[in-house]
């Protein structure tokens, strides 16, 4: 009995803990819980053949020498392309800008070609060859001919009826004059028909010599601004050459003309610069058409002292006659 009651001794039972320390929460680390959404699943590990190639910028320096070259000549091509091209494209626009300054400054400037003179050799040769336009074609002849105008008649009066006379029609605008046309048509003249309007001179091209210029109040040639119409609001306006009286007399061959009309305001400059006493200068009858008073006064008072007489006056035109001619 003592025997087993020893061993009862020697393992006591475990003692009872007290409440506190029942009641005390063991200090305890909590297990960490997953979260549904941070899982990762593991991807599968893709083929070799499926994995995305990865671009690469190439090296020039390990590349050959022709290779780079290959690659920049079509840039250097185009940069060189459009250089030439902007080059190219900037001087055709200054030329055409200088070409645009110097008409507008051709056409607003007269020049005076002062150095050249009214008989020059030269000057009458340039005319001829490249102004004096030749007939086109002999006109078909009419059913009936024109009447005689009452300047033809005068002229019949004082020195009968003349054949293939020659005749200068120089005004500045307007169609065939009545007189002109008759001596061509019924008594076979000829002769040079001037007009400074460009419109008028290509309408009267036709069997007589027609030449595109204006009368020159100088005794040299000029070059002007000519406006076609008379009218102020006219815009437009072309470049005519002014030619002196004697200068045209000599390109026709006709420095004793048997007639010459003469109109416009440089009409009276014109006859004062006429070399009077040039033995080649014989204009028998000279018509000059005004329209004020005070130049037909000054223009008869001038011819008065070069040997002419009045031989007749019309509207808007007097008719001067040669004294030792009639």
């Amino acid at each position: 009995m003592h025997s087993l009651g020893g061993k009862i001794q020697e393992n006591p039972l475990p003692e009872e803990q007290p409440a506190e320390n029942a009641d005390k929460p063991k200090d305890t680390a909590p297990k960490p819980v997953a979260d549904k959404a941070s899982t990762t699943v593991p991807l599968p590990a893709a083929p070799p053949s499926a994995v995305a190639p990865r671009l690469s910028i190439p090296m020039f320096t390990k590349t050959s020498p022709n290779d780079l070259y290959r690659r920049l000549l079509p840039a250097m091509l185009f940069v060189l392309t459009f250089v030439t091209v902007m080059t190219m494209l900037l001087i055709y626009m200054d030329t055409v800008a200088l070409g645009a300054q110097k008409f507008r400054a051709n056409m607003s400037r007269d020049y005076e070609l002062a150095s050249i003179a009214a008989g020059s050799a030269a000057l009458v040769a340039f005319v001829q060859q490249l102004h004096l336009a030749p007939p086109h074609a002999a006109p078909a002849a009419p059913a009936a001919l024109p009447q005689p105008s009452p300047q033809v008649l005068l002229m019949d009066k004082l020195y009968g009826e003349i054949y293939n006379g020659t005749f200068i029609e120089f005004v500045p605008r307007g169609s065939r004059s009545d007189t002109s046309v008759y001596l061509e048509r019924a008594r076979q003249w000829q002769g040079v028909v001037v007009r400074a309007a460009a419109r008028d001179y290509l309408a009267v091209r036709g069997a007589a010599r027609a030449l595109h210029a204006c009368l020159s109040p100088t005794p040299h040639p000029r070059e002007v601004t000519y406006q076609e119409t008379e009218s102020q609001e006219s815009v437009f306006r072309s470049r005519v050459l002014c030619l002196p009286l004697l200068t045209v007399l000599l390109a026709a061959d006709a420095p004793a003309a048997q007639y010459v009309l003469l109109g416009g305001a440089n009409a009276l400059p014109a006859l004062t610069h006429l070399p009077y006493d040039d033995p080649r200068v014989h204009l028998q009858v000279i018509e000059v058409q005004f329209n004020n008073d005070t130049t037909r006064n000054k223009t008869t008072n001038f011819l008065l002292t070069k040997n002419y007489t009045v031989a007749g006056t019309f509207e808007g035109s007097v008719m001067y006659a040669l004294q030792d001619s009639v």
